[in-house]
């Protein structure tokens, strides 16, 4: 197991760490174990996979995650009182294979000692789940942990503020099968990172949006299936329906406003049905403008984007 240094988390420093190792190669971080292992209720193995083919990006936290980051500090005290051993969150992250882990928390010697933690701490919040016993813990954080496990080969606890408010601290048994599956599918799935070569029937979990990312086109034709006809028809169909919807809020909204007026609100029967009220104005840059007064600053600024794909759909001939 290798330790090293840890950036502040979240940021570019840090991810840069758990996408790559010393030697240029994919590695993952803890939490994308239930990607890994088709657990996460938030990303894809394809996701996973498409992360790790493309550079880092800082993404902002959602809601639930920055309450999670808050209350971190406070949930790692009681995993103390718990416990009965100081826990604290370390500055360091600890590298084995393809792993490369970020801990909540360890026991505090193992800190001071710059040494691999004999206790190991996971800390989750959660609107989705009730745990009240090891049975109720979700797979998707069993895997966070496995992984945790598997780097640090530590003793595993839990601490977990639930959908009821309550907080419970649980024991997490080593499980020395999850291990190594872990450790075999990590290195088949950076592996085929590394090589640019996606895992068979991963492409078919794709987004337009990552595939068009990933290949850049080329000026030729394919022959597609016979059924791709039905999503071509699906494709024009959403959007004349996405055209009939604009229509159909336009005129509703036409309608409202002859009804509004100057008033800010509609009710009926007593009770507010309508608002319509001012915001502030957006700002606006001059772009025309700047360009003819300042053509140098604007050039200072100015960066241009990947190539975007186009999808449209055309119609045959004679039709």
């Amino acid at each position: 197991m290798i330790i090293i240094e840890k950036p502040t988390h979240g940021t570019l420093d840090w991810l840069h760490i758990r996408h790559r190792d010393t030697d240029g190669l994919c590695t993952l971080g803890g939490s994308e174990a239930p990607a890994l292992m088709n657990s996460s209720a938030f990303m894809s193995q394809a996701d996973l996979w498409y992360r790790k083919s493309t550079e880092p990006t800082i993404s902002v936290p959602s809601a639930a995650m920055q309450v999670g980051n808050d209350l971190e500090g406070a949930l790692v005290d009681v995993m103390s009182r718990t416990l009965g051993i100081k826990m604290v969150t370390p500055d360091i992250m600890y590298r084995s294979g393809r792993w490369t882990v970020t801990l909540d928390a360890v026991n505090v010697d193992a800190v001071s000692a710059n040494e691999v933690p004999a206790i190991i701490g996971e800390i989750k919040t959660t609107r989705k789940y009730s745990i009240s016993s090891l049975s109720d813990v979700p797979p998707e954080y069993l895997w966070q942990i496995y992984a945790q496990q598997y780097v640090t080969g530590a003793e595993a606890w839990l601490t977990v503020l639930d959908r009821d408010l309550r907080i419970t601290t649980l024991a997490v048994p080593r499980n020395e099968q999850a291990m190594q599956t872990l450790a075999e599918q990590a290195e088949i799935f950076c592996a085929s990172v590394d090589a640019g070569v996606q895992p068979e029937g991963l492409i078919d979990q794709m987004s337009a949006d990552q595939i068009a990312s990933l290949w850049r086109t080329e000026r030729r034709a394919i022959s597609l299936p016979a059924d791709a006809l039905d999503w071509v028809r699906d494709l024009e169909d959403a959007r004349a329906l996405k055209k009939q919807a604009d229509t159909i809020e336009q005129a509703a909204k036409d309608h409202l406003a002859r009804l509004l007026l100057d008033a800010d609100e509609g009710q009926i029967d007593g009770q507010t049905v309508i608002t319509w009220r001012e915001q502030a104005g957006r700002e606006s840059v001059d772009l025309k403008g700047l360009r003819t007064e300042q053509p140098d600053l604007i050039a200072k600024y100015t960066t241009t984007g990947n190539p975007v794909r186009v999808m449209r759909t055309v119609k045959a001939k004679g039709k």
